[in-house]
Formats: structure tokens, sequence, C-alpha cells
């Protein structure tokens, strides 16, 4: 796995290699972007964005959007293994300054509105197979009002 684009374009990515997380693989984020980028209906791009990142895992996709040009990434992932790739990551790219890592769970983040001072271009959310709590948590973000409009 590696960044796709921009200023870290090609840098190996690390990433558990067990059956519980599932990386978003190069080809679906790449897809992501595009659509990000040339849409005409979606109105926000990468570049000097704040992106949130929920159920980060390695954090391919905020690490990618840092690549792009996005100001900041703030990772929440509760998986104690999965955190050492991220943070392997974010040291390997120098981007410590830029990224703020919540090590709990998404509902648990999201339901903490005084905890999240700040609001956030895109959100990104990336669930496992067997979590259904996304549309829950979907509806945090708009009533806690995380997301910039």
């Amino acid at each position: 796995m590696r960044i796709i684009s921009g200023k870290f374009k090609n840098k190996k990515l690390y990433f558990p290699k067990n059956l519980n997380t599932r990386p978003l693989r190069d080809s679906v984020r790449e897809n992501i972007f595009n659509i990000i980028e040339h849409s005409r209906k979606i109105k926000v791009k990468i570049k000097n964005s704040n992106i949130l990142d929920l159920y980060a895992g390695s954090g391919s996709f905020g690490l990618e959007c840092l690549s792009r040009g996005a100001s900041e990434i703030t990772f929440v992932e509760n998986n104690s293994n999965t955190l050492l790739d991220l943070k392997k990551n974010i040291i390997n790219l120098k981007i410590e300054k830029q990224s703020y890592i919540f090590s709990e769970d998404v509902f648990d983040f999201c339901k903490k509105k005084n905890k999240i001072k700040k609001k956030y271009s895109i959100v990104f959310l990336d669930p496992p197979y067997d979590d259904y709590k996304y549309n829950e948590i979907l509806n945090l973000v708009k009533k806690n009002d995380i997301l910039n409009l």
C-alpha cells in the first residue's frame, strides 16, 4: 500500500496484516479522490481542508489528503495494533504537527461535542463490515455540528 499522489507520492505505508482490518485499496482511494476533485456537485476541495478520518485504520485516506495539500487530519481509531501502524506512518512522513490521533471508539468520539472543538471540511468513515452504527454516526456529525458546511 502506498500514497497515490501529491508530495508523498509512492511512499509506502505500514498497514496491519491481519484479518481484522482491511486497508482501503489504492484503486478505491484513487476513485474517491477523483470524485472529490472533479465532480461539479462537490464544492469542497482537499487543499487547505481540515479532515476527520473516522475508523482511520492505518490512516491511508487521511495521509493521502495531507499529501494532496490538506491542512490537518484528525484520526479516530481504537484498535491498538492498527494504531501502531498509523503512528509509524505519521512519523515516517514527518507530519506529526498536522496529525491528531484519538484512540477511542468512533461513536464515543462523535458523541462528545465538547471534545470536538473544530469543524471539518470532510468527514470520512470506512467502518468495519460488521459495524452498523454508521447511520448513528452520521446523525451525530450533523447534530453536533462537526461538518463545516
